[in-house]
């Protein structure tokens, strides 16, 4: 770990979320503007990944680019495909308790993605700018 990234591996648990906004709060600057937005993506990835895969523990990683000005984070599961969630399609999207996670990494990341690594799993990652 740097002051411009961080790594952890965190039980796959309830709690994981938590633990991984300590691991932005390590490496978001103190007047990062986008702070509260990078925990919001970062806890509903980590929440996907608890939910959604299999194995004992989760990887996140957090970095900084002072030059960019952006944020990204990412989380590893060993879940190689994507979930479909909560999303029958028989249900109104406005009345869904759940499955609006990409929704929101769509509406408020500047960029965002799945990249498998192999059958071994995947990490999604989101990217923010302006801090």
């Amino acid at each position: 770990m740097t002051g411009n990234s961080a790594v952890a591996t965190l039980p796959r648990h309830p709690r994981a979320a938590a633990q991984a906004r300590r691991v932005l709060e390590e490496v978001a600057p103190a007047d990062c503007t986008v702070a509260d937005t990078a925990a919001l993506l970062l806890s509903e990835v980590v929440s996907n990944a608890v939910r959604h895969a299999d194995g004992a523990a989760i990887e996140v990683a957090v970095a900084r680019d002072e030059a960019a000005g952006a944020i990204t984070g990412a989380v590893f599961d060993t879940e190689p495909g994507m979930s479909a969630g909560a999303r029958s399609g028989d249900e109104p999207v406005d009345e869904m308790e759940t499955g609006r996670g990409l929704d929101l990494l769509e509406a408020l990341a500047v960029s965002w993605g799945v990249a498998t690594v192999g059958d071994h799993g995947k990490w999604v990652w989101f990217q923010l700018s302006g801090y």
